[in-house]
């Protein structure tokens, strides 16, 4: 019977700073860091792994970052797809009617800032900053909000010259 051989991974190289290791807190491995400048000990920062050590540790964290980045777009391009999929219907037609919507919804949006009284426009301005959603915005526009928008003016359409 073959011994079995024990199977050792190298272990990481240490990243943080002297001091932040000895007080086990957070170290955002600048020179100095972040820790010891707020400690009021900047001269004390020194770190036991090489600067090559420590750049190639950063650029691992800044790729990982990256990657992790990469796949939330990547999720997000792909959600209204999935979205149409789940519904019955092609996923080209459910997402082009999706854009179909939101380039209308921003229409009603222009027109009420473009041509709406002072009012109207505070109160787009106001639902737009507090982060509501385009389509919400576009559904009180079009219902007048109470805010004064001239309703000759909510039926037309936006023509873009060029």
């Amino acid at each position: 019977m073959p011994e079995a051989t024990s199977h050792r991974s190298k272990p990481r190289p240490t990243a943080s700073c002297l001091p932040c290791r000895a007080r086990k807190v957070k170290c955002n491995r600048l020179t100095p860091c972040a820790t010891c400048v707020a400690r009021n000990t900047p001269q004390e920062c020194k770190y036991a792994a090489p600067d090559t050590d420590r750049q190639a540790i950063a650029q691992a964290e800044l790729i990982a970052g990256l990657r992790s980045r990469a796949n939330q777009l990547r999720d997000q391009l792909y959600a209204p797809i999935e979205w149409g999929h789940g519904r019955g219907t092609s996923a080209n037609g459910a997402s082009k009617r999706r854009e179909e919507d939101q380039l209308a919804e921003l229409e009603v949006v222009y027109a009420a800032l473009r041509w709406g009284t002072g009012a109207t426009v505070e109160e787009v301005v106001r639902r737009i900053r507090r982060g509501e959603q385009l389509g919400d915005i576009a559904q009180g526009v079009e219902l007048g909000m109470g805010m004064g928008m001239e309703s000759s003016r909510l039926g037309d359409e936006v023509v873009v010259l060029d």
